[in-house]
């Protein structure tokens, strides 16, 4: 059985990540923040265009210690993703707000730029040290 062809990069649909960090007195769970993210989404985008955004929240990124995390969504909707998150005041019957961090093309730059992860061969480099 032969495996379905991939789309080309260029009939893909674009994606962007969206780093978020969650700003309360309290610890915050991965399912307590996508609840609220969903209802968020579906009070102000609506069913259709919470479904067009095609939101996916990364969930080994999510970080309950620091209360960061990246959503992925499509290119065209991440200004209304954006409100959406701005609109979260309440997760479970905690108070809370999300602030966006930024706004990137790729997993590995999101994480670079406003995670803190660093890659194993820039670690050596700095170091002066060979990776081999």
């Amino acid at each position: 059985m032969e495996k379905p062809k991939t789309l080309p990069p260029v009939l893909r649909e674009n994606e962007r990540y969206i780093v978020f960090e969650i700003i309360t007195e309290e610890d915050i769970e991965y399912e307590e923040f996508t609840k609220a993210l969903w209802l968020a989404c579906l009070s102000f985008l609506g069913e259709l265009y919470t479904s067009e955004a095609e939101i996916k929240i990364i969930k080994n990124l999510y970080n309950p210690r620091t209360k960061q995390g990246v959503i992925k969504c499509r290119y065209d909707m991440t200004e209304f993703v954006r409100a959406s998150l701005a609109l979260i005041n309440k997760i479970g019957n905690k108070d809370a707000i999300v602030k966006v961090l930024g706004i990137t093309g790729t997993i590995s730059s999101a994480k670079r730029k406003y995670l803190g992860f660093t890659e194993l061969e820039s670690f050596w480099k700095e170091e002066g040290k060979s990776v081999a």
